[in-house]
């Protein structure tokens, strides 16, 4: 009876410490992963910016160099970091976040028996993108309008944005566009994450490698993967940029169906296209200074790809 005892105590308290074990493994993602996007997304703002301009521009068709040297030659080169406060404020709460959700999620799901070990990064990836981003939805609100031409909106900074939107327009209206950004970005990220992985695996056969981090297939797998769903999802990445465009305090709110409209009678469908250059290098480049990184510190702290 004794040992009975204290082989279940034994046994809990061995369950305890992997238990233990596994939540710190998913902090220390959480951090790394936080700083990773931090460091992505500070370093792509630009792009982001003028591919928010190309989006927001209802009346012309613009290429992605003809954007970036007209905002140099009229609002110099600071005008490529407009916004830069909400990337700064939000970025790595919201991508620590994620990845502690991406991670402790996909763990669990090739553990059971939830989903095939293939569709486990899929599902985490969307359920992850899903969460995190009621937090990362406000930032991106203030710094789409940051991003606009001069004069549309004159936000200081995050701070200033979200304080001016909550006493003209209303609590919602941090949320503006809010189905369409929540479907994009867990779509976007979903697919990046699956294909990434998908990749990685199928084609390692291809890419031998004697180190612990297969750096050439982690470029190639992660920038073919984002650039891929970069493509697929610009034409929500438009309807998203135009509805959190809207000044609803002097045009009234806009819904997604009448924004398809609008985009479809006016521009074509070509419309859903606008930015598409801007939108696939925007995602490919950040997967290639994101995924390698991110490879490299799973091998640090011995986290194999097959779990």
């Amino acid at each position: 009876m004794r040992d009975q005892q204290l082989r279940s105590e034994t046994s809990s308290t061995s369950t305890s410490l992997e238990s233990s074990q596994q939540y710190s493994r998913f902090l220390v993602h959480a951090g790394l992963g936080g700083l990773a996007g931090l460091f992505m997304e500070g370093a792509l703002h630009p792009i982001d910016t003028v591919r928010t301009r190309i989006k927001a521009n209802t009346k012309e068709t613009v290429s992605f160099m003809s954007q970036l040297v007209k905002m140099n030659r009229v609002e110099g080169p600071f005008s490529y970091f407009k916004g830069f406060s909400c990337t700064l404020g939000g970025s790595f709460i919201v991508n620590s976040a994620y990845f502690y959700i991406y991670e402790s999620l996909k763990h669990k799901f090739t553990q059971g028996t939830y989903f095939a070990k293939d569709t486990a990064p899929f599902v985490a990836a969307f359920v992850g993108a899903v969460l995190s981003n009621f937090i990362s939805l406000p930032f991106d609100v203030v710094r789409t309008r940051m991003q606009l031409k001069p004069g549309t909106y004159e936000y200081r900074n995050f701070l200033d944005g979200a304080y001016k939107i909550l006493k003209y327009e209303g609590f919602s209206k941090l949320y503006l566009g809010g189905p369409a950004f929540f479907t994009l970005t867990a779509l976007e990220t979903s697919l990046t994450f699956g294909f990434y992985e998908l990749f990685y695996k199928t084609l390692n056969r291809y890419f031998p490698s004697k180190h612990d981090v297969n750096l050439p297939l982690s470029i190639f797998s992660s920038v073919t993967a984002a650039g891929l769903a970069g493509f697929l999802v610009n034409p929500l990445d438009v309807l998203v940029t135009r509805m959190q465009s809207v000044n609803t305090q002097t045009h009234g709110h806009t819904s997604l169906m009448q924004t398809c409209q609008n985009i479809y009678k006016h521009e074509g469908l070509g419309g859903f296209m606008k930015g598409v250059s801007g939108t696939v290098s925007y995602y490919a480049l950040g997967a290639l200074l994101l995924f390698p990184t991110y490879e490299v510190l799973r091998s640090v702290f011995h986290v194999d790809l097959s779990e």
